[in-house]
């Protein structure tokens, strides 16, 4: 897609989409060598894991929650469960009557999973600001 994108050969709908944005960021981290930049980037944000536990880190792009909510990645390392959702040009989802607000419905979802796997919760938000 890199190349793609390079030689402009993306349609143009594509240039700023948040999905693409995370695939390539996040994709970069799962590929690249873990031990480096992965655990220096959880290190960063106050994540402190291993570096054995970076390099066995999996991600789960865009899973889907029981309510149908569909965080952009969940990052599994170490004792963390890390749901990051990541903003570009959109906004989160709004409260309605019929639904919670986006990041509460996948706070409530991340935080379920956490548990079963016996894992600390983090979510992480992400945006152009």
């Amino acid at each position: 897609m890199y190349q793609a994108e390079l030689r402009g050969k993306l349609p143009h709908y594509l240039y700023k989409s948040e999905d693409i944005l995370t695939s390539y960021v996040f994709s970069f981290f799962k590929y690249a060598n873990r031990k480096i930049f992965l655990f220096n980037y959880l290190k960063s944000l106050g994540i402190n894991v291993k570096e054995r536990e970076a390099h066995n880190a999996e991600f789960q792009f865009w899973p889907c929650y029981d309510d149908l909510t569909e965080p952009d990645l969940v990052l599994i390392v170490g004792d963390f469960y890390i749901l990051i959702e990541a903003k570009y040009t959109s906004s989160f989802g709004q409260a309605n009557q019929k639904t919670q607000s986006q990041l509460v419905r996948e706070y409530n979802g991340g935080m379920v999973e956490a548990e079963k796997l016996d894992k600390k919760f983090i979510l992480l938000t992400i945006t152009a600001h």
